[in-house]
C-alpha cells in the first residue's frame, strides 16, 4: 500500500487559493478601474457643462485621475507568467505558505518552507533562472529544529520585468 501524497495535495490546495485570491483581487481592481473611469467620465461631463473649473476642483480631479492610474498599473500586471513561474520552480520539496506582490516596486514576496536548505537553495536558483524576474535573492531563513525533519522556512523577494 502507498501512503498518500500529503505533500501534493497540500501544495495544490495552496496553488488553488492562490489562483483564488487572484481571481479576487483582479475583480476587486477591475470593479475598482470601472468606478474610478465612470467618474472621470463624470467629472469631465461636469467640467463641461460648469464651464472653468476652480484650483481645488483641478487638484481633486486630478488625484482621481492618478488613483485609477495606479489600479490600471495593477490590472496589467504579468499575473500569469509570475504566478506560473513561482509555481513551477517549488516542486515537491518546497511549501509555498504566502506570495505578496508589490505593483508599485515591481517586486514579490514569497515565504515558503523547503525540507532542506538545499531544496531551498535550488528553489532560488530556478526561480532566478525564470524569465519572468530579472533578480531574486534570499532575504531570510530560519531551520526549524523543533520539527523531526529540521525544514527551512525562508521568505525571498523577487523583482520582475516589465514588459516592453
Amino acid at each position: 500500500m502507498r501512503p498518500f501524497p500529503w505533500a501534493g495535495v497540500t501544495l495544490l490546495a495552496l496553488a488553488l487559493a492562490a489562483l483564488a485570491l487572484a481571481a479576487t483581487y483582479y475583480r476587486d481592481t477591475t470593479a475598482q478601474a470601472d468606478y474610478w473611469e465612470a467618474k472621470a467620465g463624470q467629472a469631465a461631463k461636469a467640467t463641461a457643462r460648469a464651464g472653468p473649473a476652480t484650483k481645488r476642483e483641478i487638484s481633486d480631479m486630478a488625484l482621481e485621475i492618478k488613483h485609477a492610474n495606479e489600479v490600471l498599473s495593477q490590472i496589467t500586471l504579468p499575473w500569469d507568467s509570475l504566478f506560473h513561474a513561482v509555481e513551477w520552480s517549488a516542486g515537491q520539496d518546497i511549501a509555498l505558505l504566502t506570495i505578496e506582490p508589490d505593483a508599485e516596486k515591481h517586486q514579490v514576496k514569497i515565504r515558503g518552507e523547503a525540507k532542506n536548505i538545499g531544496a531551498m537553495l535550488s528553489y532560488v536558483r530556478h526561480l532566478s533562472s525564470q524569465d519572468a524576474f530579472s533578480s531574486v535573492y534570499l532575504q531570510s531563513h530560519q531551520v526549524q529544529r523543533r520539527e523531526r525533519e529540521n525544514p527551512v522556512r525562508f521568505a525571498l523577494v523577487a523583482s520582475w520585468k516589465m514588459a516592453p
